[in-house]
């Protein structure tokens, strides 16, 4: 499937069947964000932001992916966080759906983000997990510290949200 033709609702059925029995439910599937209930292990209530990645040509290093955030609602000129109310945890994720590859950034990191904001990944890293691995790129986040962007094909996804999960954790105490 082309990566620019894809809809919310395909990526977020490409996210949620890559999960397969671990969902318990979910909302609708056409809307940002989406909230699913997981199972053990995995966060029981995450709320999606899933992002088209893509690869414009020009401005960037040659094959790097970014995303650009938008929450709903949110207008030019104007700034905006995620929403991490009802005790759900946050997954910041971008799909290029022609690769089968997520991408999962600490979502943490993003608040306060202006309109369009562009986060980015390392075509490197898109590679190891199109070499069935998952891809880990270190990324400096001015005034916030070190950020690990996460790669994965469907296959690895569950253990990529484990990891995504253990490394923000692990920043966030200082372990």
């Amino acid at each position: 499937m082309d990566n620019s033709n894809i809809t919310q609702k395909e990526m977020h059925e490409a996210f949620l069947r890559a999960l397969s029995g671990s969902v318990l439910s979910h909302s609708n599937l056409a809307r940002k964000p989406l909230e699913a209930d997981l199972r053990p292990p995995l966060p029981h209530r995450v709320r999606l932001y899933l992002f088209k990645a893509t690869y414009p040509p020009g401005g960037r290093t040659l094959g790097e992916h970014k995303i650009q955030l938008m929450v709903p609602g949110q207008q030019r000129r104007q700034r905006a966080s995620f929403d991490y109310s009802d005790g759900r945890i946050v997954l910041l994720g971008g799909y290029r759906s022609d690769l089968e590859v997520f991408v999962l950034w600490d979502a943490d990191l993003y608040a306060d983000f202006p309109f369009s904001r562009n986060v980015q990944v390392k075509a490197e890293t898109i590679y190891v997990a199109l070499a069935g691995q998952i891809g880990m790129q270190e990324r400096h986040i001015r005034g916030k510290g070190v950020e690990t962007v996460l790669t994965s094909r469907a296959d690895l996804l569950h253990k990529a949200i484990l990891l995504r999960m253990e490394l923000t954790f692990k920043r966030l105490t200082g372990s």
